[in-house]
């Protein structure tokens, strides 16, 4: 191929929290100067525009599916040296792609682990178990297709090998890059009035009401908590004082939030390498979390923060948090470790180097099936 840019289909995402994962790919790869990238990017906007049929919108995975291919439809027109996606669901959809030319998946979840925090949350039946085992399937024959993963945790990876026999050695996990110059935090005193911070939409999902039972049972009474959030069922919801509810908050207001804040609060029910344990460590802020999937790779238990059993109760969730609001010095420490731990692993060089690595590998296939046909 010698010096010709190798022209690549890059299906990405913005839904759901993924807007800030595609933003960090996009910039990557328009780093690379060896590859023509042609970007589709379904958005919310795209249910309107496509509307899916019946069949598709049985299950939200397949109505993904449906769109992704019908906006990416003009694109496929054309004629790529290889393939890059973003989700799980974009694997099936562009499976027969895969096949093709060589191709590579960045994602968060697998059916697998999507279905496990699902029925940790009491989601179960037979129509769940259904939709799983359909999902499921589907991923594992079109999973076969690609050669290389980006899993966003090792909890993703190790989920790949166990029950995809996806070998890790295809797997480079890339957790969730931060700017960490944006992300340099101020100075920052660490004495009372203790403020706690929550970040995120979907309130229930990410453990919104217990955040509020803690909050008004245990810590209302030295402790302010920011909620910052674009759900609008916390618009009827009864907030207890003390509680600020910000919402439509741009990103310079969402880290002064950090800044400004003691201790990143997070009870999540279900989640995957969640972005705000990452903005958390690189705005060096001491998170408290559930365990869900990618949490012990964003937090470093009792060094930058501490992870909390699924089903802790209230009572221990405020024993760990005034621990720590007890030894103003201990939590000035961990907050210096959560930043230095995200210089040593949140860092876009590290993110851009792991995205050019793949991107070579890919280049190799690429130009070997090249050979191939030409010999």
């Amino acid at each position: 191929m010698g010096g010709a840019k190798l022209k690549a289909l890059c299906v990405f995402t913005d839904l759901l929290g993924n807007a800030a994962m595609t933003r960090a790919l996009v910039d990557a790869l328009n780093r690379i100067p060896w590859i023509e990238p042609t970007y589709v990017i379904p958005g919310a906007e795209d249910y309107r525009k496509f509307p899916a049929p019946w069949w598709a919108r049985l299950t939200n995975p397949w109505q993904a599916e449906f769109i992704a291919r019908q906006k990416a439809r003009p694109a496929l027109r054309e004629d790529f040296q290889f393939l890059w996606v973003h989700s799980w669901e974009n694997v099936v959809a562009f499976e027969d792609i895969a096949r093709r030319i060589p191709a590579t998946a960045v994602m968060d979840s697998v059916p697998s682990t999507t279905d496990r925090q699902l029925r940790l949350r009491g989601a179960g039946g037979w129509k769940r178990g259904v939709s799983h085992w359909v999902h499921d399937r589907a991923f594992r024959t079109a999973a076969a297709q690609f050669q290389f993963f980006l899993p966003k945790s090792s909890d993703c990876a190790k989920a790949l090998e166990r029950d995809y026999g996806i070998g890790l050695e295809r797997c480079f996990v890339t957790l969730a890059p931060q700017d960490l110059e944006w992300w340099a935090p101020p100075p920052r005193t660490f004495e009372p009035p203790w403020k706690l911070l929550f970040v995120g939409n979907d309130f229930e999902r990410k453990g919104g009401d217990f955040l509020l039972r803690l909050f008004s049972v245990s810590l209302a009474n030295d402790c302010n908590l920011t909620i910052l959030s674009n759900d609008p069922t916390l618009a009827s919801r009864s907030l207890p004082a003390g509680v600020k509810w910000v919402r439509g908050a741009n990103r310079e207001q969402v880290r002064q939030a950090y800044w400004d804040s003691h201790l990143f609060v997070f009870p999540t029910l279900q989640d995957f390498a969640p972005q705000v344990l990452a903005e958390s460590a690189a705005a060096g802020l001491v998170s408290v979390s559930s365990e869900i999937d990618g949490s012990f790779d964003l937090v470093q238990q009792d060094e930058t923060g501490l992870v909390l059993p699924r089903g802790t109760p209230i009572e221990e969730w405020t024993t760990k948090i005034r621990g720590l609001l007890a030894e103003p010095e201990r939590l000035k420490k961990m907050s210096a470790n959560a930043r230095r731990f995200a210089e040593q692993r949140l860092g876009l060089d590290r993110f851009h180097g792991l995205v050019y690595e793949v991107a070579e590998l890919l280049r190799a296939g690429a130009e070997a099936r090249a050979g191939s046909k030409q010999g």
